[in-house]
């Protein structure tokens, strides 16, 4: 009976020590995915500045953090849209390539997931993984309670001291559920403290950026002003001789197209610029702008070209092309105080993020090279390093919102003393280069017809007529798009509608469409300052005058426009 009895006690014990073996398993995989959990929630919580801002640097520098840690197999950042923009994984595959995907996972490790949040609301994912020790060395540990389990099958006096030892580890196992259950609490605590801090810190970031760019937008139009405000008070002035006049009046002609071009850089930065993109050659641009160069950079610098043969064809505005190079080239040029060497080079770029060839136009001067930390900020509007007066800080921002729109890239490589490269990366167009013919001002006098002028402007809708009667043209102004419809539709029959884009109820494009059967084969030319709408899907073929306008350019776009068809053969 006694063998009997004990060997039910050793086959009770047994069952009683593999229950508490899965039990202790289970708690230790729940205290893994809990640490799992808690990992990825503070990684969340480090990269919500670096994801809000699209700082992939400092996103990638947060993961790399982690790897000091043996036990963290995969990290990965994801955007909203589960799209990975950061990451490292210790074994090929383990890393998801959006959010959503499952790994391949041979069951040895513990996954969390936890999303980045800006103010409740959902900026991204974190995906985590970390490894959990084989089966082999989990047994290990229970091999103390396994041998006194054995002993007690032969030794019932061993049950006690198993039961002792089973509520020890009982009770330490609840001290250490307790003590982590308080550190979990008091890290949440420490997370919530951590993401105010960030959102207080990225709000005050917002401001001081946008502190810096309206002070240096109203430094430079402040600057622009006063030589148009008082030119305009020297004309104003009686017995002004007519030399004078004429020299104020383009003194503010001058300014007013500098203060157009600035606007134009900051649209250019804010790729909100609307572009007119061609195909182009790159070398051939560059060759045709040689003359340009020479006179711009004077001669105490020389210019080389050093030019890949056989590069693929570009589509870009070949003038905001134009006005990037140059502004890169008197970037050199300021580097170089005696003068030295300038030399342009284009080469093959490799691929781009979506698999496009691109190729690389660079512009390499031998000037005192940049600091490492002005580097990093040299796309920043209204930044430069150049003297007081000596620059605006927006020529490389208007080259890196240029690149950006044209779905390329810029870098910069700078070492203190041996110079500066930059290059601007541009993808290639499927379709082949066409350089587009100069156009040659017809002779003669300007063309005029009855205008439908739409401006809800006052002061720009009164301007607009004022010129085109300048030009020659009857002009009838309405303040809206159904004013313009009830003209149309009244019967007066016109030549033309000069319409702005953005306007309360109708835009300018809507109303275009809203003309076409009640004016058919009028055609109809849009005038707008910054229009989202245009940048985001063009003109719809009309043609566009860019405010603000010059008597010329509106006088020229008119005369195409009310050019008379082609007589049949």
């Amino acid at each position: 009976m006694v063998p009997g009895l004990a060997g039910l006690m050793a086959v009770l014990l047994l069952a009683a020590a593999f229950g508490i073996i899965f039990q202790y398993d289970g708690v230790y995989r729940a205290q893994k995915a809990r640490e799992a959990s808690v990992q990825a929630e503070i990684l969340a919580a480090s990269v919500t500045a670096a994801l809000d801002f699209g700082d992939t640097a400092s996103t990638q520098q947060a993961v790399d953090a982690l790897k000091v840690n043996p036990q963290i197999e995969a990290a990965g950042v994801y955007t909203a849209d589960g799209m990975r923009v950061a990451g490292y994984e210790r074994r090929h595959g383990r890393l998801p390539a959006r959010f959503t995907d499952a790994p391949a996972d041979d069951g040895n490790a513990v996954e969390a997931r936890a999303p980045v949040l800006r103010g409740g609301q959902r900026i991204g994912g974190v995906y985590l993984a970390t490894i959990r020790d084989p089966i082999s060395r989990r047994l290990t540990r229970y091999l103390m309670l396994s041998l006194l389990v054995l002993m007690a099958a032969l030794v019932i006096l061993v049950l006690g001291i198993a039961q002792t030892a089973l509520r020890r580890a009982n009770r330490e196992l609840g001290e250490r559920a307790s003590a982590l259950g308080a550190a979990n609490a008091e890290l949440k605590v420490q997370i919530e403290e951590r993401v105010r801090a960030e959102e207080e810190l990225r709000q005050a970031q917002k401001m001081q950026a946008l502190g810096q760019l309206t002070g240096g937008i109203a430094h430079d139009f402040n600057n622009l002003l006063t030589v148009i405000q008082g030119s305009a008070d020297i004309l104003r002035r009686p017995g002004v001789p007519e030399a004078k006049r004429i020299r104020f009046a383009e003194a503010i002609v001058q300014t007013s197209t500098r203060a157009a071009a600035l606007t134009g850089q900051l649209l250019a930065f804010a790729r909100r610029q609307p572009l007119k993109p061609e195909v182009v050659d790159v070398n051939t641009r560059i060759l045709a702008m040689i003359d340009l160069l020479d006179r711009t950079l004077g001669e105490r610098f020389e210019i080389r070209t050093e030019l890949a043969p056989d590069l693929c064809a570009i589509e870009v505005d070949p003038a905001q092309l134009e006005s990037a190079i140059l502004n890169v080239a008197v970037n050199a040029r300021d580097a170089m105080a005696e003068g030295g060497l300038v030399t342009i080079r284009t080469a093959e770029a490799g691929r781009l993020d979506d698999g496009r060839r691109a190729i690389g136009l660079s512009v390499t001067d031998a000037g005192a090279g940049i600091e490492p930390e002005a580097l990093a900020r040299i796309f920043e509007p209204f930044y430069t390093t150049k003297a007081v007066g000596k620059g605006t800080g927006l020529g490389l921002s208007q080259v890196y919102g240029f690149a950006a729109q044209s779905g390329g890239d810029v870098r910069v490589e700078s070492e203190v003393g041996s110079g500066t490269t930059v290059t601007i990366i541009l993808p290639c167009s499927d379709r082949g280069a066409s350089e587009t013919a100069a156009i040659v001002e017809a002779e003669g006098l300007h063309r005029t017809g009855r205008i439908l002028v739409v401006d809800d402007n006052e002061e720009v809708g009164a301007f607009a007529e004022l010129l085109l009667g300048e030009l020659g043209h009857q002009v009838v102004r309405v303040r809206s798009g159904p004013e313009a419809i009830s003209a149309a539709e009244s019967g007066n029959g016109f030549d033309v509608v000069f319409t702005d884009v953005v306007m309360p109820g109708m835009s300018g494009l809507e109303l275009a469409d809203r003309l076409k059967p009640l004016l058919p084969g009028v055609p109809v030319v849009l005038t707008t300052g910054y229009s989202d709408e245009i940048t985001r899907s063009g003109t719809g073929g009309l043609p566009v005058v860019y405010k603000p306008y010059r008597l010329e350019t509106l006088a020229g776009v008119l005369d195409q426009v009310l050019q008379p068809p082609p007589l049949a053969e």
